[in-house]
């Protein structure tokens, strides 16, 4: 049994133990499945989209509808044609 330092904190770990007992990082270098790589990014994804569409919203200029200028020939033509 010897001691072997850990590759990320370089804490000396017994050369037995499958993970370092201080900061928990595999000492053989196994790294985790890929699911949970993927699991975590669907995580990430699914919260920050919603927050991403609202700020897009907030941000987005709002066009409002402008009321529309009629002149005064407008209005006599209009006036005309109801007469008919």
């Amino acid at each position: 049994m010897s001691l072997e330092p850990c590759k990320v904190c370089g804490v000396l770990n017994s050369s037995e133990e499958e993970i370092c007992l201080s900061c928990g990082y595999p000492t053989k270098g196994r790294k985790r499945p890929i699911i949970f790589q993927i699991a975590a990014i669907i995580v990430i994804l699914a919260l920050l989209l919603p927050l991403i569409v609202t700020l897009f919203n907030l941000i987005k200029p709002q066009h409002k509808p402008q009321p529309s200028t009629t002149t005064k020939t407008e209005l006599s033509r209009s006036r005309v044609f109801e007469n008919l």
